[in-house]
């Protein structure tokens, strides 16, 4: 009886040395401390759910980022049409000058025109992913998790045509006014934009740190600690190594037990 007891000792001893062998070496061999549900349920439950909000927030994140691109995008149409605005501005102070002939001053009416098409085209061709950004008043939404960001999109071709930009005559007396209002309503608009995209930089720093935190967090649940998994695989080897050696000494203390019993 004493001899199947301490069978039963060793072959349980065996059994649980080798499953914390097992366990240690699936950790260092896949680097998760959780490799199954059953391993730890209330942690892996943790971790889906920042599993979902990291890939929420990545999701945002992209969003963001297209939302930056098309601020940009509009941004520099308005810069181009500003420049525009600017030299048609100079060519205005040009023709207003007094020692001009008429000759001159069709030359010049002449490069005004040609800028203010320029204008034109750039205020319908500015554009991202198919939508026009400069010639038609719209909110885009821009999705970033539970919140979300509105860009309005103005209507230049509209609002400078009120201005009477499209038919500017450079050398008449108004013909300044109209252009100063132009600049005027361009630089609202570039600085709308700019304040969208400084609220769209806030939104990525946010979405990103608290991607970074949530990774953290679940790292410390799901990471194995491999120092320890290591020290665990050790004593497991030595563990085993221990109860094979006991195995076979209780298998050879039965052998001389039936020896004695069989004389």
């Amino acid at each position: 009886m004493e001899l199947q007891l301490n069978s039963l000792a060793i072959s349980s001893s065996s059994l649980h040395s080798d499953n914390r062998l097992a366990e240690a070496s699936q950790q260092i061999a896949s680097g998760q401390r959780i490799n199954q549900a059953s391993d730890d349920p209330a942690g892996i439950q943790v971790s889906i759910g920042l599993t979902r909000e990291i890939n929420e927030n990545a999701a945002g994140l992209r969003n963001v980022m297209d939302g930056s691109s098309l601020s940009e995008v509009a941004q520099g149409g308005i810069s181009q049409i500003t420049d525009s605005v600017q030299q048609l501005r100079e060519i205005s102070l040009q023709a207003q000058n007094g020692t001009l002939n008429e000759s001159d001053r069709q030359s010049l009416q002449k490069q005004a025109d040609e800028l203010l098409a320029g204008i034109q085209d750039t205020v319908g061709q500015t554009s991202f992913n198919g939508q026009s950004l400069l010639n038609e008043e719209r909110d885009i939404n821009i999705q970033a998790g539970d919140s979300s960001t509105t860009i309005n999109t103005p209507d230049l071709q509209s609002a400078l045509e009120d201005q009477g930009l499209f038919s500017l005559d450079i050398s008449s007396s108004d013909a300044l006014d109209s252009i100063d209002g132009a600049i005027s309503l361009l630089n609202d608009s570039a600085g709308s934009f700019a304040a969208i995209q400084g609220q769209l930089d806030s939104v990525s720093r946010s979405l990103t740190d608290s991607s970074i935190n949530n990774a953290e967090s679940r790292s410390r649940i799901t990471d194995a600690d491999m120092a320890k998994a290591t020290t665990e695989q050790s004593r497991a080897l030595i563990q085993q190594e221990v109860t094979i050696t006991l195995q076979a000494q209780a298998n050879a203390s039965r052998g001389d037990v039936l020896a004695l019993i069989g004389q």
